[in-house]
């Protein structure tokens, strides 16, 4: 295919992308820009794809349209989706658009918007219809914060709120923790990303009702940033069952993204442009008010979890410093684990999180005994996910433990045997076992050992001998770690990338390449047994590093890809 074949919407992606330096390696995807397309129509500021019209779009709106989200984040308005826009987009924030209605993208006058519908009485009821699950919160302290944030809108407002039991009153504004769809049009995505919404007032049953997401780990009161603060949440969704919108200014709790804890609930105001913004809708404060709204005695913070046996303090460890336990891809994330913790990374390449998550919060059932995850790998044959640790290993279904521990034999292993890396390859659908310098293969589909193995590890060509774990990306490319680096083994190739080992900190876990340390000198190569796979093929080199510009690189993607395959029998 010749460049002036390709279709137009692959020339508005890629002129939106930041120009680069030839030496310089890519740091935009198609991949990105076409996500961020997408987050640019979900969040208001492009209005919705049409199914003619949705390629004919100019080049001139899509960069207005960056602009505003640009201008809107504070960021500054190159129209170009750069590693900051990007990284802004990828922040856990509400569900809820931006922009409200088709004059989005016209520069507004003030920063905060209004949705256009008010509540038309001046006390409303609330009530918690479901509680988190997964949260240290007790359901009064979940209760006391949303009192508070509620009275945070009614000091400014005169305003005032109680809550009901719904057995002997229906109430305005109903308060639900709920998971993935929910029978509303914002479904939540998990740890991460979106966080709660809430719908504007309303004649509709919906209308003021508030939903956070109850997967996100919610907190309160957290002194190392651990979980997402439920006050401060609770706030910024109270102000869109009142009406308002989204708003630009910095210090507005109104802003889409999650900014953090903000301090205690006793003595949080609302910032001028709130104040605003609220007063638009509802008018300002009578001079002589009826009395500030009721808050109830602001419980402690819950105290921190116990620790867990035979050791005291488990200090949260560096990420950056490399030499994991575990790495796995499951579902498409890349997960990290070290002791009783592990990092997300997301397809996109972001962290869920700088700071690690608790192994036994995110892992429901799996024994408080076990504080090592040393090898992980998600089963495609029915998606279980497994996490070893010792002799052992568990399933679960999601997050869900499924079953007691099952002994390392069923899966071909020798007695007593524990392992270093398990992963599956998509080149034969085969589950891999290492353990030092040997490794076994597992037929999942036929549910039994491969007959002749253990074989040597170095039939894969420059591998590290007992890695820290192998796992495969969702391009299908094979990477061995260890320490502070990997190994990249192109898809469907036991051959090394002639580069590896690289720094791992850069290139997976946002840190500087000055942490990831030197390279380490390159294992020499070992020469293939006799019936081992040595593919070359056309689709291992175009796995590689591209050293060219960025768009010549994707013409063979754009063009249909390869049809060349190959697949191996190690």
């Amino acid at each position: 295919m010749r460049l002036r074949e390709l279709p137009p919407r692959f020339w508005l992606l890629a002129l939106l992308l930041p120009p680069l330096p030839p030496p310089a390696r890519a740091e935009t995807s198609a991949q990105d820009v076409s996500l961020g397309v997408d987050w640019l129509t979900r969040y208001g500021y492009l209005p919705p794809p049409d199914p003619v019209q949705a390629q004919l779009q100019s080049l001139e709106k899509l960069r207005d349209a960056v602009k505003v989200m640009q201008r809107f984040a504070g960021l500054p308005e190159t129209g170009l989706m750069d590693r900051q826009t990007l990284a802004t987009m990828r922040k856990p924030r509400c569900s809820l658009p931006d922009v409200l209605g088709a004059a989005g993208l016209v520069r507004r006058r003030r920063r905060y918007a209004l949705s256009g519908s008010v509540w038309p009485k001046r006390t409303l009821t609330w009530r918690v219809r479901s509680f988190p699950r997964s949260s240290r919160l007790s359901q009064e302290t979940v209760r006391t914060l949303l009192s508070y944030a509620l009275a945070v809108w009614g000091a400014e407002s005169g305003l005032t709120f109680h809550e009901v039991d719904a057995r002997h009153q229906e109430p305005d504004i109903h308060i639900d923790f709920a998971r993935a769809y929910h029978q509303d049009s914002y479904p939540f995505d998990g740890l991460g990303g979106t966080l709660a919404h809430a719908f504007f007032p309303g004649e509709h049953p919906i209308s003021g009702d508030t939903h956070f997401d109850d997967e996100e780990t919610w907190t309160f009161g957290s002194k190392d940033g651990e979980g997402t603060d439920l006050f401060a949440v609770a706030v910024h969704e109270f102000g869109h069952a009142l009406g308002l919108g989204h708003s630009s200014a910095p210090n507005s709790i109104m802003r889409p993204f999650y900014q953090g804890p903000v301090g205690d609930p006793d003595k949080y105001r609302l910032s001028q442009d709130d104040i605003e913004g609220l007063q638009q809708l509802y008018g300002k404060v009578p001079q002589t008010p009826q009395g500030t709204p009721t808050r109830r005695p602001l419980a402690p913070p819950p105290l921190p979890p116990t620790p867990l046996p035979d050791s005291p303090t488990w200090p949260i460890p560096d990420r950056c410093e490399g030499h994991f336990d575990a790495i796995a891809n499951i579902r498409g994330e890349t997960f990290f684990f070290k002791g009783p913790w592990f990092w997300r990374l997301q397809p996109s390449g972001q962290l869920v999180s700088p700071r690690p998550a608790r192994l036994h919060r995110f892992w429901e059932g799996l024994p408080a005994q076990v504080t090592v995850v040393q090898a992980a790998y998600a089963r495609h044959r029915d998606g279980r996910i497994l996490l070893f640790s010792g002799p052992q290993f568990w399933e679960f279904r999601d997050r869900q433990l499924d079953g007691p521990a099952r002994p390392l034999t069923e899966l071909g292993l020798p007695p007593g045997l524990e392992v270093d890396a398990v992963f599956s390859w998509p080149a034969n659908g085969k589950t891999y076992l290492v353990r030092g310098r040997s490794y076994w293969r597992f037929d999942e589909e036929a549910r039994r050992a491969d007959p002749g193995y253990p074989r040597d590890l170095s039939l894969w060509e420059g591998a590290p001998l007992a890695p820290d774990d192998v796992t495969v990306s969702n391009a299908g490319d094979t990477y061995f770690f260890k320490g502070t680096q990997y190994w990249r083994f192109p898809k469907g190739s036991v051959k090394t990338e002639p580069d590896s080992p690289q720094p791992m900190g850069p290139e997976w876990l946002d840190c500087p390449a000055s942490t990831s340390g030197p390279h380490a000198p390159k294992p020499p190569k070992a020469t293939p047994r006799s019936g081992a796979c040595d593919c070359q093929c056309e689709l291992n080199q175009a796995a590689g590093r591209p050293p060219t510009p960025f768009l010549l690189s994707l013409l063979p993607l754009l063009a249909g890809g390869l049809a060349s395959r190959c697949g191996g029998s190690s």
